[in-house]
């Protein structure tokens, strides 16, 4: 990585700077060097001049000071502020991941489990912020970030406010529309409510892939922001008790809404317990039944075998192997003494359908094979009277042979006719 960016000084403060890492309605953010720590750091350069604004300058040292006493897993660190040439900047932990919209977009898509778990993590930090006094005021995507470990972190805590009134010097709205709360967008004062509001509509985000109200005209935004319902979930977005948690956080009247983080955090927690109570019980059925399943094959294989089926022990080794690499995480946690992380719920409830529907094939399979093996033994208590009464005959010897060969072949013939993964209409493990 280059030790001068173009354009950019060499340093701001004590701090080297080594790359620009991002650019936003505010200012720029570097990747730099604290030479007195020795540690990598994220630089933010503000665009405000605190020279002509001193009463925005005071507000921000303010505001800058109480953030950076928001020590929370889910609120980024802040270490220092300053400034450079009458232009703010601020010091924060560098972090590695992906802004949460880029995070989205990822080919292994989220699951509703982990993004039940990305949702709490915003209320947790909102708590912490909102119970110190702090009102982010431009809670939206790509002010929220995900690290590699899937916990997230909410940037940017306070500093919206260093605008003294909606519009910067440009004439631009502070904040983004698509996530601004009405009382936001009318210019009427906020309160912990307003960065709810913003909070539910990250989530319907996350939830869709889509803003609540729209994106491509920013007077209809504001408009539907205002005065529109967002367009309806459906319950492939999100089951019926997170919808409702959704439509309460982004009524257009405050007093509707959660009256705190700490509120519609504990409603979204119950969501999350719920699902995860029904997690553990479709696991534990799943297991269940894959055990179930593998019982079955090993019964198959010893009756295969005690009827003389050819190749019974590589036929019942494929069926185990192809239902191992069809359901890996339910064959690594049916493995004794495997430690694993725990099976998503949406693949256990899959899991089980099929598992289901095979237990059944495998059982059918079995039971022909124990019916063709109880006639086997019928014939087989007939047999020595019949020898006895024709025995020295050579014919009759080689007809015995022949009624046991011919035995053999019935039963392989059942056997591979009955196979799960060879019946007319059945699928493969």
């Amino acid at each position: 990585m280059p030790d001068q960016i173009p354009g950019a000084p060499r340093f701001i403060g004590r701090y080297r700077l080594v790359e620009r890492i991002g650019k936003g309605a505010m200012g720029m953010v570097y990747a730099a060097v604290d030479e007195s720590m020795g540690r990598r750091v994220a630089v933010k350069v503000m665009m405000a001049d605190l020279e002509e604004e001193p009463e925005t300058r005071e507000r921000f040292y303010r505001e800058a000071k109480v953030t950076g006493q928001l020590v929370h897993r889910n609120i980024v660190t802040v270490f220092d502020l300053g400034e450079e040439h009458g232009r703010p900047y601020i010091v924060m932990e560098l972090l590695q991941g992906a802004p949460l919209g880029e995070h989205l977009q990822q080919p292994d898509q989220p699951t509703l489990d982990a993004k039940l778990d990305l949702m709490l993590q915003v209320c947790e930090g909102l708590r912490v912020a909102h119970e110190r006094g702090v009102i982010h005021r431009d809670i939206k995507p790509n002010n929220l970030f995900v690290l590699p470990d899937g916990s997230l972190k909410i940037l940017d805590f306070g500093i919206a406010r260093l605008a003294t009134s909606t519009l910067t010097a440009s004439g631009f709205l502070v904040g983004t529309p698509e996530y601004m709360s009405p009382e936001q967008a009318m210019g009427r004062p906020i309160d912990a409510r307003s960065d709810l509001f913003s909070a539910a509509g990250v989530f319907y985000f996350i939830l869709t892939g889509r803003p609540a109200f729209g994106t491509s005209d920013l007077p209809k935004v504001l408009h539907a922001v205002m005065s529109s319902p967002p367009a309806p979930l459906t319950e492939r977005d999100a089951p019926d008790a997170l919808r409702r948690i959704l439509l309460k956080a982004l009524e257009k009247d405050p007093d509707r809404r959660y009256g705190s983080a700490a509120e519609m955090l504990a409603a979204i927690d119950k969501v999350r317990r719920v699902r995860e109570s029904e997690r553990h019980r479709l696991v534990d059925a799943a297991l269940d039944r894959y055990g179930g399943i593998l019982g079955l094959i090993e019964e198959r294989r010893t009756l295969s075998k005690s009827l003389r089926v050819p190749d019974a022990d590589r036929m019942c080794d494929d069926t185990l192997a192809r239902l191992a690499q069809r359901f890996p995480d339910v064959a690594r946690h049916a493995a004794e003494g495997t430690l694993m992380p725990p099976i998503d719920r949406d693949v256990a409830s899959a899991a089980l359908s099929v598992l289901r529907a095979r237990h059944t094939v495998e059982l059918a399979a079995l039971d022909a094979l124990r019916e063709e093996a109880s006639d086997s033994m019928r014939r087989a208590e007939d047999a020595p009277i019949d020898l006895t009464l024709h025995r020295g005959s050579a014919n009759d010897a080689g007809d015995d042979e022949a009624a046991k060969a011919s035995l053999e072949e019935r039963a392989a013939a059942l056997f591979n006719r009955l196979r799960p993964d060879k019946g007319p209409g059945r699928e493969p493990a």
